[in-house]
This record gives C-alpha cells, sequence and structure tokens, in this order.
C-alpha cells in the first residue's frame, strides 16, 4: 500500500470518528496521519488534495461542543506544520483519554462504596431475623445498580442462606434472567427450592442446569434425593447410579443405590447399574439359547433333543361299592 493512500484513509477514519461523535479516536487517527504525511515525501497534487481533507476533519473538530473548551483558540491546519499539529493533537488526546478514566474509575469507586454501605447495613436486618426491611435495603441498591454484576446473585445468596429462601427467590430469578451463562445463581436457586421441600421446582432447576453447563456428581445425588422425596424410586436410583459413574467413591450415590437397588431388581441388582442396564441384562438372560431354566436334558442316544413328555398312568379304578345284604331276624 503507498504511503499516499495510507494517508489519505487514516485521515478518512478520522472524519468517520468524528461523524459518530467519537472524538478520541478522531484526534488520534488524525494525530496519526500528520505524523505520516510530516515524514512522507509527498509533494504537488497528492499533498494538496490531502492538505483539504485534513483541514476539513480539523474544522469537523472545532465544532464539535465537547471540544470547543479543550483546542486551543486558533487551532487549524496549515502546511508545513504537520509535525507540530500531530505532537499538540496527541497531546490533547492524552489529557482527555486520561481525565475520561480518572472520572471513570472515581464513579465506579463511588458506586462501590454506595453498594457496600447498602450491602452492609441490609446484612445486618438479615442477623437480626428481620427480613423485610433487609429486602427494603438490597431492592433499593439492586434497582440503583441493575447492571452491576453479580450484584443480584449476592443478594439471593444472601437471603437463602440466612434462612429467607422465598425473599432469595425474587433476586435469583433476576440474576439467571440478566446473566444466563453465570451458574451461581442457579445453584443458590436450586438450594432456595430445596428448602422450601418444592421438588418439582427443584428439579425443574436441575434440567436447566444439566442442559446448560452439564452435570456432576453433586447435582446427580441432590437429583437423586428429590426424586427419592417424591417416591420416584426407579428415577432416583438411576441419579444415584449416575453420580456412582461419575465418581465410584461417591458415598451418597452408594448409599441410595444400595437402599433402592435389591428393593427394585431383586437378585438381578448390580451396583452402579441404571435401571436401563438391568433391564437389559435380565431381557438377554431370558431369550439367551437353549432349554429353559430348569430343564435338564438326558438324552444321550441322538435323536431329537426335545423331553419326551411323561407316560401318563392309568387311572386306578374305584372300588364297586358293596351291596347292601338285609338280615331279618
Amino acid at each position: 500500500m503507498s504511503v499516499p493512500k495510507t494517508i489519505k484513509e487514516n485521515v478518512a477514519r478520522a472524519k468517520a470518528y468524528g461523524l459518530r461523535k467519537d472524538y478520541l479516536r478522531s484526534l488520534y487517527a488524525l494525530s496519526i496521519s500528520l505524523e505520516e504525511l510530516a515524514e512522507s515525501q509527498i509533494f504537488g497534487r497528492e499533498k494538496f488534495e490531502i492538505g483539504i481533507l485534513v483541514d476539513e476533519v480539523f474544522r469537523q473538530l472545532l465544532a464539535m461542543d465537547e471540544l470547543k473548551n479543550i483546542l486551543p483558540r486558533g487551532l487549524k491546519y496549515s502546511r508545513g506544520n504537520e509535525k507540530k499539529l500531530a505532537l499538540v493533537l496527541r497531546k490533547i488526546h492524552d489529557t482527555i483519554k486520561n481525565a475520561i478514566e480518572k472520572a471513570a474509575v472515581d464513579k465506579m469507586r463511588k458506586q462501590k462504596n454506595q453498594i457496600d454501605k447498602y450491602i452492609l447495613t441490609g446484612q445486618k436486618y438479615l442477623e437480626a431475623k428481620d427480613s423485610k426491611a433487609a429486602k427494603k435495603y438490597f431492592r433499593r441498591i439492586t434497582e440503583a445498580f441493575p447492571e452491576e454484576h453479580g450484584l443480584l446473585q449476592d443478594v439471593g445468596g444472601r437471603f437463602v442462606k440466612a434462612g429467607f429462601p422465598s425473599d432469595g427467590i425474587e433476586f435469583l430469578e433476576r440474576a439467571i434472567a440478566q446473566t444466563p451463562s453465570d451458574s451461581r445463581p442457579y445453584i443458590s436457586l436450586l438450594l432456595a427450592w430445596e428448602t422450601l421441600a418444592e421438588q418439582d421446582k427443584a428439579l425443574s432447576v436441575i434440567k436447566d442446569i444439566v442442559r446448560r453447563f452439564g452435570a456432576n456428581e453433586s447435582i446427580y445425588v441432590r437429583q437423586s434425593k428429590l426424586f427419592l422425596g417424591k417416591r420416584m424410586y426407579a428415577e432416583s436410583y438411576d441419579a444415584a447410579a449416575a453420580a456412582l459413574k461419575l465418581n465410584p467413591l461417591s458415598r451418597e450415590g452408594k448409599k441410595i443405590s444400595d437402599r433402592l437397588g435389591p428393593k427394585i431388581f431383586g437378585r438381578g441388582y448390580k451396583p452402579g447399574s441404571t435401571s436401563g442396564d438391568i433391564k437389559s441384562a435380565k431381557a438377554k438372560a431370558a431369550n439367551g439359547g437353549g432349554s429353559k431354566a430348569g430343564s435338564i436334558d438326558l438324552n444321550l442316544g441322538g435323536g431329537s433333543s426335545a423331553p419326551k413328555k411323561a407316560a401318563k398312568k392309568p387311572a386306578a379304578k374305584r372300588p364297586a361299592s358293596s351291596k347292601a345284604i338285609k338280615l331279618d331276624f
């Protein structure tokens, strides 16, 4: 790419940023183009065309309300002063950037202090078991800073840990809606529904967790306990078996599996196998070849191996009834 073309592209970029009111990027792009123009060996018509473009961007910047009190009075483009103008623009850019960053840091610090103040006050009320007053402070701060990352999840989790799961659900559901990719509010919401003995809602949360983040031993064990509470024994057993497959040393998974397996499957129970595995094994055993279980083939002389039917014994004849003899004396 030729030098004149590169300079023109930087000037065009500065102009585009200016039209979007992005004066910081506009200043930076214009300073780069002036540096390149000062160091280049461009003369004649090309330099004249570039000068017209640069002058147009200067006029655009000077017309911005944000820069009227910042740019030096009388600042304008003049040929031969490109290097000096580039340094002035770069200095203005750095000054504004630093001021914006400082203001942003100060604003963030002030916001964090305010959040901490309300969170600590709300936590004091929670510790005093006054959930109504705590909710007042927590709702005020979450509504004031709805985009604060992790705030809704933190507030909801505090309610659940303090023994007020029903109050925490509102904040946890909002946290999930705001950031579906964060697993923490799902776990707190699951604990809230478990505490309230809402098994169906807790199982629904587990379904969402598995779909979004995958399952682990802990999730399967909790799912197994929830199914057990609903007396869905086969589902409870399968969840416990899944936990054992992920971690063969899972105490909770083994405890539930050993408790339910023999009762559901009897002698066909094999620790760690799912109900599908056990049913499949039973079906194979039932269809597996040859004679029926318990039958013994004693045919050693060849011929048909089909067991012969036992000959029926002739029915015993009933004794004839004795004739009654009437004796007259």
